[in-house]
């Protein structure tokens, strides 16, 4: 009786990395996607405008 529950949970364990492993590699290829998709003109503009109205920071430059 132990050998069936012992079998269950190693079908069961691999069954669950082989799902892991299939999540990661999915994961992995929507993250190299999106890190390979272009900035739209808009948000870039609006970087843009608020790198010029940003403020030097006083707090992090030496004394």
């Amino acid at each position: 009786m132990d050998d069936k529950r012992t079998d269950g949970r190693k079908e069961a364990d691999t069954e669950r990395k082989r799902r892991g492993d299939r999540l990661g590699e999915q994961l992995r290829r929507l993250y190299d996607d999106v890190t390979h998709e272009s900035v739209p003109d808009d948000f870039m503009r609006l970087l843009e405008e608020a790198d010029r109205n940003r403020t030097p920071d006083t707090s992090s430059k030496p004394s």
